[in-house]
């Protein structure tokens, strides 16, 4: 793990990384007018971005997230509103706490589990989340057990009853999209897929994210016209299950 400061932190431009070997897993601008922006990979609209629309003003949410690198979802908190975080390596909470401020300017509530985020869920009790995202995914090491049938059934036990599964699969290598149409088929569950491209000026990056729905009636939202899709169907690949998978198949 590494934190990469570009440009002077006073710089308008200024901003710092967090990386894992060559994977970037969060940026954030350090100049004290910017330490707000939500930039690359959770711009307002991708998948995250999407959903933060929905929100209605004066209702607080529970947002949990799988992965906490620089803490950037804190970023779209509101008063009242609860960010639980799961990560599993011990390093990465110290560093998002001292060389970044999403977490320690939220304006929600932060709470961090440590510990393997799907034992942690498997353990705990409903927890009613609105959204729970899964970003642990962009590296080139990934963790199968967070993608499978049971898995999905895990997260859908904690969410609200119009809650919504957010998985941000951006990856340079492997295309999950078509794993996560099977599992979401199996289990009779709405999805749609959000793709988005660089912007012009580099504060956000192209990103894939697919969302999954309690409730179908959720993506009915005109939020999501013209700018998500339904997954793409995949008949073609056996459904990954915690007894199968298969990363050589989703290759790209």
């Amino acid at each position: 793990l590494a934190v990469r400061q570009y440009n002077e932190p006073y710089d308008w431009e200024g901003y710092r990384s967090l990386v894992h070997g060559s994977i970037n897993h969060g940026e954030q601008y350090t100049h004290p007018a910017r330490r707000k922006e939500v930039a690359s990979y959770y711009c307002a609209d991708t998948g995250y971005g999407l959903l933060m629309k929905l929100r209605k003003a004066g209702q607080p949410q529970k947002i949990g997230v799988i992965g906490l690198g620089t803490g950037t979802l804190a970023g779209y908190s509101r008063p009242g509103d609860v960010y639980r975080y799961y990560e599993i390596n011990p390093l990465v909470q110290p560093i998002a706490n001292e060389y970044f401020w999403y977490l320690r300017n939220a304006e929600g509530q932060v709470q961090v589990v440590m510990g393997d985020a799907r034992l942690s869920l498997e353990r705990e009790p409903p927890q009613g989340f609105d959204v729970l995202v899964v970003d642990a995914f962009s590296s080139d090491s990934i963790p199968v057990h967070l993608l499978t049938k049971e898995a999905l059934q895990v997260y859908l036990r904690h969410m609200s009853e119009k809650g919504v599964v957010a998985l941000h699969i951006s990856n340079r290598f492997i295309n999950l999209q078509p794993v996560l149409e099977r599992v979401a088929r199996a289990i009779g569950k709405r999805s749609l897929l959000v793709e988005t491209e660089d912007s012009d000026d580099g504060t956000c990056y192209g990103t894939t994210w697919v969302l999954m729905a309690n409730e179908r009636q959720v993506f009915d939202s005109t939020v999501f016209n013209g700018t998500a899709s339904p997954l793409r169907a995949a008949p073609w690949l056996r459904l990954w299950t915690d007894d199968y998978s298969n990363i050589y198949k989703v290759l790209k």
